[in-house]
């Protein structure tokens, strides 16, 4: 075998190994949909109170959380999105603000540390996605 033929041959499976667009969006929307979800339990787990406050009339922030299969300009480029809406009330800049915190709220940093807490599980998703795709896996 020459080298060019060798090389061909190493390119072509190298390229099955690579994901196209509709796999890399199938793969970061497995990951994105199990932050969600962890998301969502952090949330209503530390901000969920309905003793003080009437929330009948709006969506909670934990039942904000929505996943989107573009970037963060909308475009549809295999990247997932995992965030707050800004629908009626804008809970992304409530969610920020509990959070970061202000200088009257101490943030309690439950986003930024579910996202760390939760890499492994999305990754393991991701994982498990890319196999079932390229490679056939029965995950």
């Amino acid at each position: 075998m020459e080298l060019d033929e060798a090389l061909d041959q190493w390119l072509r499976n190298v390229n099955k190994l690579v994901p196209n667009l509709k796999q890399r969006q199938k793969i970061t929307l497995a990951g994105a949909t199990v932050y969600k979800k962890e998301l969502y339990e952090v949330t209503k787990a530390k901000h969920y109170d309905k003793n003080h406050i009437d929330t009948s009339k709006v969506e909670h922030l934990a039942d904000s959380i929505v996943v989107s299969n573009t970037n963060i300009d909308y475009i549809v480029d295999g990247s997932s999105l995992v965030g707050f809406t800004k629908v009626g009330i804008n809970h992304a800049r409530v969610a920020r603000l509990l959070n970061d915190g202000t200088k009257f709220i101490v943030g309690d940093h439950f986003i930024d540390n579910t996202r760390r807490n939760s890499r492994h599980a999305v990754l393991a998703a991701q994982y498990a996605e890319y196999q079932r795709l390229l490679k056939g896996g029965n995950s």
